[in-house]
């Protein structure tokens, strides 16, 4: 059990934390939600070390390892992915080349001191190798590798080839790969897509270690969670279930808390009231200023305040254009020798909604940026239609602002003519009001630089608008009043998105990238998921509508693949019972060895001789071992 007691951590006057408090199981699944500013990561520092509170009490067992996704990439870029994931088992590895050369030093003559003292670090290796709870590092390492959505033929690509984002995935593999008794996530789905995501999903659930996660994607949390922790009003709140629960007891407790806080200011009142009456009286005015007293240390009831400030995003729409918005027909697009879009051809439609998803590098931020007239294709055509004004968002646009200047000034910097008068106007909708709208940029969180970058789209007019990544950094308030202004957008919109809560019930068409084309489907991503009848997006199938003749080719596949999988197990139980043999006999000789007088008679001379045939026997057989088991993943 992990536990965390009365943290309080003060910055200056502001108080972030007030005796918060709470306790983690093995094999708990908690995520930690709570408004952009509420000190989700600041209390993962504490948790980790890299911040001191001003107090706290944390217990845990001794040795509990604790994982945390740093933001800091902890490997070399000229190695390979495999080789950095590999690093997890130093010790590993470590102990079996120690293991194989205290082998050979047996299979010489030894003094009986040295020998009982090599069979002595024999047996704490073996140990240690159990404790480590390995079965086969480069087998668990293709199959978390695999499982991010890297292919068999990368993992001997260098780090230095990967983007920012795969890099990160490098990063999370090796975290997993640590097992450690805690695992702490901040915001771990920002740098996956949907594929990657419902992997990761399923790893979770499964994962024999506590998880303590942040993050703002709902379909995440209600598929891996079973408590929600609220970090509010520098309190933290304990709630029991799904998502869904936590939501309906948090409104009950809100309840709650607003008839506590009108009764108690009744109380007050009334107090007051009479305090202010004695007061005035010669004879009353102790016992007016005991009461004062005995006020003033009532702890008073406050309101949870939520994030009520009303972002209201609404895109302004012009003029409407011609009835092709665009058209591209037989794009091809590559980065030196990396093709990345082949054959690409569609129609956008006035008034259409398109959603696009996928693996990250198939594609999607490249054609989007092929209509927006940013990126060049290399062969056949991109075009806009008639009188069509188009608005882009990038998914890095936070990153764009110039942090010199003041929120106001980015914004004027950005806006239309006819809408420079409602700059203000506009950032007090997305909560920048008052003194906020002088902040210069470069004190923004990044939440507050998503916030502005989307007030600064809202500033322009359009009647074409491609949003890519617009949830990044933004939490589940924020989201849910952008989903309702996508939804009431009456222009034409292109939106390429991980976000499923985004995607669902806002396009009416949604193109999957997958291997250097586009797929099309003609539904949400809800439809997608439910046409494919799966829930692992790697194993849809690429046509929309099967033919009997395909399901039944389908359903022999299937079977041939069950007998197969019977098959591939029964080798795999074989061979570990054959291991299981060998290594039971070798702790046999070992215990025999201890005896001098066997060690040096013709039997121990037989018996080490024995040693060495088993372990050649175990090399083979786990080689075998590993064979079966690869066929299997």
């Amino acid at each position: 059990m992990y536990s965390f007691q009365n943290i309080n951590l003060h910055f200056g006057d502001f108080q972030l934390f007030d005796n918060v408090s709470f306790v983690i199981s093995p094999g708990d699944k908690v995520a930690l939600v709570g408004k952009n500013g509420a000190g989700k990561t600041t209390l993962f520092k504490i948790l980790t070390g890299e911040i001191e509170a001003d107090t706290s009490d944390i217990t845990m067992p001794r040795d509990t390892s604790i994982g945390y996704l740093s933001q800091h990439l902890d490997f070399e870029e000229g190695k390979t992915i495999q080789e950095a994931c590999l690093e997890c088992f130093k010790k590993y590895f470590d102990a079996e080349a120690r293991i194989e050369e205290i082998n050979k030093l047996l299979q010489v003559d030894q003094t009986e001191t040295h020998l009982t003292k090599l069979l002595d670090e024999l047996d704490q290796l073996n140990i240690t190798i159990a404790s480590l709870n390995v079965s086969n590092p480069y087998a668990d390492t293709a199959k978390i590798l695999k499982g991010f959505g890297f292919k068999e033929e990368q993992l001997d690509d260098k780090i230095s080839t990967l983007s920012g984002g795969w890099k990160m995935r490098v990063q999370m593999s090796k975290l997993l790969l640590t097992k450690p008794d805690l695992l702490l996530l901040d915001e771990p789905d920002n740098h996956l897509d949907i594929e990657a995501l419902i992997w990761f999903e399923k790893y979770l659930k499964n994962y024999q270690g506590a998880i303590l996660f942040i993050s703002h994607d709902i379909d995440f949390m209600s598929n891996v969670a079973s408590r929600i922790l609220e970090l509010s009003n520098r309190k933290l709140f304990d709630f029991k279930g799904s998502y869904k629960n936590y939501l309906d007891g948090k409104e009950l407790r809100q309840e709650k808390e607003e008839q506590a806080f009108v009764n108690q200011q009744k109380v007050i009142k009334e107090k007051e009231r009479t305090i202010t009456r004695f007061m005035a009286k010669a004879t009353k005015t102790k016992m007016a200023q005991s009461m004062k007293k005995q006020l003033d240390k009532m702890e008073r009831i406050e309101l949870t305040q939520e994030d009520v400030t009303q972002i209201k995003i609404q895109f302004p729409m012009v003029h409407a254009p011609g009835k092709i918005v665009t058209t591209i027909k037989n794009a091809y697009k590559s980065y030196g020798d990396k093709k990345v879009l082949e054959d690409v051809s569609l129609v956008l439609e006035r008034g259409q909604k398109i959603g696009f998803v996928g693996q990250n590098g198939q594609g999607k931020s490249t054609l989007v940026k092929m209509i927006a007239k940013l990126t060049p294709y290399d062969k056949g055509t991109v075009e806009l239609g008639h009188n069509v004004l188009l608005s882009y968002f990038a998914q890095d646009q936070a990153e764009t602002l110039d942090t010199s200047k003041t929120v106001l000034e980015t914004i004027k910097d950005k806006a239309d003519a006819e809408l420079q008068t409602k700059c203000r106007n506009i950032l007090g909708a997305f909560a920048f009001s008052g003194e906020d709208a002088e902040k210069k940029v470069s004190v923004l969180s990044g939440g507050e630089k998503s916030r502005l970058s989307m007030a600064c789209l809202v500033s322009q007019k359009s009647n074409f608008l491609i949003l890519d990544e617009p949830t990044n950094h933004l939490d589940i308030h924020a989201k849910a009043i952008l989903k309702k202004a996508i939804m009431e957008y009456p222009g034409t919109m292109i939106i390429v998105s991980h976000d499923r809560e985004i995607l669902r019930g806002t396009v009416d068409i949604t193109y999957e990238f997958r291997d250097r084309k586009i797929i099309q489907y003609l539904g949400d991503l809800d439809y997608v998921l439910q046409k494919r009848e799966v829930d692992d997006v790697r194993e849809f199938a690429l046509s929309d509508a099967p033919k009997k003749n395909d399901k039944q080719k389908a359903k022999a596949k299937n079977e041939l693949s069950y007998e197969e999988s019977k098959k591939i197990n029964r080798n795999i139980s074989r061979l570990e019972k054959r291991i299981d043999e060998c290594e039971k006999e070798k702790k046999e000789i070992h215990e025999k060895l201890l005896d001098s007088s066997y060690y040096n008679s013709p039997e121990g001379t037989a018996a080490l001789k024995k040693l060495s045939k088993i372990d050649t026997n175990l090399d083979k057989y786990t080689e075998e071992w590993d064979t079966w088991v690869s066929k299997l993943d």
